[in-house]
């Protein structure tokens, strides 16, 4: 398309549309015409009205389907609330965590992008691991949970220790028991040692009991000890199991290797404690 301009000096000129908005010489006068924009927008708009209209086919017309709509919507309702949503932008090869452009090393793990390895010595950053405050918390709960519990088993009673306990109460329960059913039907058992103990008085058979629970605990102590002996060896175990003497032997000479303290703590208190109480009931029942 061309654009129709005349010059001050009469002259008439045919120039192109791409000369909209730029100045040229007159071929006549020599001076400076500026081409104006208005007239080639219009004779542009002239150009394409005079096109012909190409007819459109008529679409056919379908129903709209709702349905996948909306299932991506709850399901992004769902990760929305949960806190997961669709990460954008760059993030580390290896620790999977989001870097500025242009970044040299990842602040999160060390791992430079220029060389494809981590930098030994870097500090690295504690990371998120959901990008929710409350899974983050949630999850750092769960370890620390886990960590408490570990501590309690590495630090918790022995089974023998535990199992003894709970025999001496059974002792300590059952001569309660024996000397209460006397005491609230009258009647005496035909079994000479039960009959003794409930015509005794309250404190000799609770002095009893206890006695016989703590010579209980006392007894799986030892065994305890004999059982760490084997543990070592078969000649230890033997020893402490038939030389008369030996354990005492074994259990001050392995007290810090073999980590007795504690069970020879315990056989030595309840073995004192044993032999007090039932010092003191036996004469009595």
């Amino acid at each position: 398309m061309t654009i129709r301009v005349t010059c001050q000096c009469g002259q008439t000129l045919n120039v192109s549309d791409n000369m909209a908005g730029k100045s040229g010489k007159c071929p006549k006068c020599s001076q400076l015409i500026r081409i104006p924009v208005a007239e080639a927008q219009s004779a542009t708009a002239n150009a394409v009205s005079t096109k012909p209209k190409l007819a459109v086919p008529p679409q056919k017309q379908t129903k709209p389907t709702a349905a996948p709509q909306a299932v991506s919507s709850t399901m992004t309702g769902l990760l929305d609330a949960a806190g997961l949503v669709q990460k954008t932008g760059t993030f580390c090869p290896h620790c999977d965590q989001p870097s500025k452009p242009g970044t040299v090393i990842c602040t999160y793990c060390g791992f430079s992008f220029s060389e494809g390895t981590k930098v030994e010595g870097h500090k690295v950053v504690e990371k998120k691991q959901f990008g929710n405050k409350n899974l983050n918390e949630a999850a750092a709960m769960m370890v620390r949970e886990a960590s408490t519990q570990n501590r309690m088993l590495a630090t918790g009673a022995p089974w023998w220790l535990i199992l003894a306990s709970l025999s001496g109460l059974l002792l300590f329960v059952g001569g309660a028991l024996i000397k209460k059913d006397a005491g609230q039907t009258g009647e005496i058992s035909n079994i000479p040692f039960l009959a003794k103990i409930q015509r005794a008085d309250w404190l000799p058979v609770m002095a009893g009991s206890s006695g016989a629970g703590c010579l209980l605990v006392a007894v799986f102590a030892y065994l305890a000890l004999i059982g760490t002996g084997f543990t070592e060896s078969r000649k230890q175990g033997l020893l402490c199991l038939f030389a008369p003497l030996y354990i005492l032997y074994y259990m001050f000479s392995r007290i810090k290797s073999q980590r007795l303290f504690s069970t020879v703590a315990i056989l030595w208190v309840t073995a004192i404690l044993a032999g007090l109480l039932l010092g003191y009931a036996l004469p009595k029942i």
